[in-house]
């Protein structure tokens, strides 16, 4: 009897799980607005060489496009006093809303990072999908810091993957 209960149990959840649409696909060239420039690569080339950026710092760690077309970190550092490496959140962007991506040196684990800032008009742009965390308490931010290697031409990746989709950052120069 439990066994035929289970049994209906199942029918019934796949029945269910075949009505729902499947996500939209990750990394899908939708998000792509811009071709790429001339001896540059192309949009998923670009993505890739982001994720092996992050991926070489953390096996768990990576980098992808959503299907909402905002790009994502999985395990980017938790902005705050004292920052905080949850593996098993993402921190999401949209790239119309980055204003800048600094490339940070980091002198006391010399493990090196970029930095996503949102632009003024659009404050607290950067939000978490993920799982709630004592340690962690934040939803939203103005910005997103991964490690990566190499955090200099990871940055122009960044910003050139900005540019694909349909974005715009400009370099930060010092005010005089």
């Amino acid at each position: 009897m439990q066994a035929i209960r289970a049994m209906g149990i199942i029918l019934v959840t796949a029945a269910l799980a075949a009505c729902v649409p499947a996500p939209p696909p990750i990394n899908s060239l939708a998000f792509e607005e811009r071709p790429p420039l001339p001896g540059q690569p192309g949009y998923l080339q670009t993505i890739k060489y982001i994720d092996d950026g992050v991926h070489y710092i953390s096996p768990t760690a990576g980098f992808f496009v959503s299907g909402t077309g905002d790009m994502c970190f999985q395990g980017a550092i938790v902005p705050g006093v004292s920052p905080e490496y949850i593996r098993s959140n993402y921190w999401c962007m949209s790239p119309h809303a980055v204003s800048s991506v600094d490339a940070l040196e980091n002198g006391i684990s010399y493990i090196n990072q970029v930095r996503l800032w949102c632009q003024l008009a659009a404050p607290q742009c950067a939000y978490k999908i993920g799982y709630p965390n004592i340690l962690d308490t934040m939803w939203i931010a103005n910005s997103i810091t991964a490690e990566t290697v190499p955090f200099q031409r990871q940055r122009d990746a960044i910003e050139y993957l900005v540019y694909l989709m349909g974005g715009s950052v400009e370099r930060q120069q010092a005010l005089q």
